[in-house]
This record gives structure tokens, sequence and C-alpha cells, in this order.
């Protein structure tokens, strides 16, 4: 299992390198997400709020 984990931390450092992502914004949206598609609300209401956290995390770096 560790090495799953390795390798997903892997893969996504390699995409916010390209993307000019911090892997710290990515892994606490990632969270996030998890945490929001779990939740009893709409996949609109739920969209909305990851824009609004996105926008939010870019003003704080």
């Amino acid at each position: 299992m560790k090495e799953v984990q390795r390798r997903e931390l892997e893969l996504l450092a390699k995409i916010c390198n390209k993307n000019g992502v911090p892997l710290k914004l990515a892994r606490d949206l990632i969270k996030t997400a998890e945490k929001h598609s779990y939740e009893n609300i709409s996949a609109s209401t739920r969209v909305t709020e990851y824009q609004e956290l996105i926008k939010f995390q870019m003003k704080n770096k």
C-alpha cells in the first residue's frame, strides 16, 4: 500500500510541476474534494465550492 501512495505522490508532483501548481495546493484540493464527495450536496454546488476554494487558495499563495 505504501508503494501505491508513494507512486501517487510522485505522479501528483510531476503533474503539479508541469502545470505550475504548488504541490501543497493540489494535495489540499484533493483532500477537500474527497471530503465533499461523500457529503449529500448536488454536483453543481460541489463544483461551485471547488471553484471558490481554488480562488481562495490561489490568493493565499
